[in-house]
């Protein structure tokens, strides 16, 4: 069952393009395609996700930028099953500090431009 209750508006602009994503948690670590990328939060495809609610460490390789080190929660997470495009998990970045979120920003921005041109 898809759990996107209570997900918040979107706050800042959005970014549909691959970056890879290390996600740690207390259930272990791995690897994944983020597929959609704000200052605010990436979607991470994924076959399993940690519980909503649940703290996570979050390194996003940016092109160009090389890692950037995050920490996050879970918001809500998408199961795979039949008529499910992109199983996976929402999460948002909790309090990154000014540069981490500007340079996710600019990122963001760079690559519409880049991707729009």
């Amino acid at each position: 069952m898809t759990e996107k209750p209570n997900v918040p508006a979107r706050r800042s602009p959005r970014l549909h393009h691959e970056v890879m994503v290390g996600v740690t948690s207390d259930r272990g670590s791995f690897s994944g395609w983020g597929t959609n990328l704000s200052s605010g939060g990436v979607f991470v495809n994924s076959q399993s996700a940690p519980s909503i609610g649940t703290r996570v460490s979050v390194i996003l390789q940016l092109p160009g930028a090389g890692d950037c080190k995050l920490q996050g929660r879970v918001a809500w997470s998408q199961p795979s099953g039949p008529g499910v495009d992109e199983p996976g998990m929402g999460i948002e970045f909790i309090d990154p500090d000014h540069a981490t979120q500007e340079l996710v920003g600019h990122m963001v921005e760079k690559l519409s431009q880049d991707l729009s041109a």
